[in-house]
């Protein structure tokens, strides 16, 4: 820990974690004085987000706090489709999951990167650029983060980020990254895991952009201490078959439970869908791990997810019973996990 950080724990703190949803940005806030949180609060601003500007209430909002505080922290969770992760560090790495690493930043971890594309970190300066961002972090970075607060499992293991408006996959071993996907759930079905990225895969690293937030400031070695991993096996043909073909056919899919209309009105059927689009991404997601020879793989046979919005018992059961998991869930505040991550980065703490 540095001495500004032991100093800065002394003053009153500011932090603010902004979450973009479909419809809305909830901002969370909390302040900090000599280690003892003095206050939380936060507001929801039902407002569509924007791709050209900050829409002004929330601006006049960050501004209010700013002046009224004289130490804020301000942290965005990334929601863009311009974003990843992949196994390795190196950019043999990068290269090996045809992603383009002078177009991206990355935070580099032990064993796997995170990365998102310029263009997208460039249109989060556009947006912000009148109030100001300290943190923007990656929801594989989130995940990560969670698996360890947690403690949970060391063998291959499938961590899932639930957000209203996206859905985050992690297959871990322990803590080494084996396979990572990013998911919109309210868009059509795009996944991005490394592979597909041609929208941006020109777009040269800027100067400014590292000055205007640094993704990869996290010490990650402060972040846990265990032993070396050994060596990824890969399945072949007979325990694919054995562990993966047993998964339901895409048209068996739509044999999950239907829901009573008149009973659960407009909102259950919006949620049905909901977990109906997830399903199919999860399904997805679990084929091109195990068939993709591009990645490391071996049998799953536990499901752990940081529930920050709505599952359904029926998609519960479906993940469990159709897929073959089994599932574990935590309920989070996804806000407030944000905010702590910034707390622990401006006190040392990582």
């Amino acid at each position: 820990m540095s001495f500004s950080s032991i100093i800065q724990k002394y003053f009153t703190n500011l932090f603010i974690s902004i979450i973009e949803e479909e419809g809305s940005y909830r901002l969370f806030c909390k302040v900090l004085k000599n280690n003892k949180t003095l206050e939380k609060f936060d507001k929801t601003f039902e407002i569509v987000p924007s791709d050209e500007k900050l829409d002004s209430s929330i601006e006049d909002y960050l501004i209010s706090l700013q002046e009224k505080y004289n130490t804020v922290y301000t942290a965005l969770l990334l929601n863009s489709m311009g974003q990843g992760a992949i196994q390795g560090t190196h950019d043999k790495d990068f290269q090996r999951f045809s992603v383009h690493s002078n177009s991206v930043k990355a935070v580099k971890f032990k064993s796997w990167s995170s990365y998102v594309s310029y263009i997208d970190l460039n249109w989060i300066q556009k947006i912000y650029e009148n109030v100001g961002l300290d943190f923007v972090y990656s929801p594989f970075v989130i995940l990560y983060n969670l698996l360890l607060d947690y403690k949970l499992k060391h063998n291959f293991t499938l961590y899932i980020l639930n957000q209203e408006a996206s859905f985050t996959i992690g297959i871990f071993k322990g803590d080494t990254l084996c396979f990572g996907a990013f998911y919109k759930v309210n868009n059509s079905v795009k996944l991005s895991s490394g592979i597909d990225i041609d929208d941006w895969e020109d777009e040269e690293e800027e100067s400014d952009v590292g000055g205007m937030v640094e993704l990869d400031n996290l010490d990650t070695g402060g972040l846990l201490n265990l032993d070396d991993l050994s060596e990824l096996g890969t399945l072949d043909n007979e325990s694919e078959d054995e562990g993966f073909s047993e998964l339901k056919d895409e048209e068996e899919i739509d044999n999950l439970p239907e829901l009573e209309t008149e009973e659960s009105g407009i909102e259950d059927l919006e949620l049905y869908g909901r977990d109906l689009d997830i399903f199919k991404f999860l399904k997805k997601a679990l084929e091109e791990y195990y068939k993709n020879e591009v990645y490391e793989s071996d049998f799953i046979e536990n499901a752990i997810i940081f529930d920050g919005y709505d599952l359904s018992q029926e998609m519960v059961q479906s993940i469990e019973d159709d897929l073959m998991l089994n599932l574990e869930i935590h309920k989070i505040d996804i806000a407030g996990t944000v905010c702590d991550l910034s707390i622990k980065e401006v006190y040392g703490e990582i």
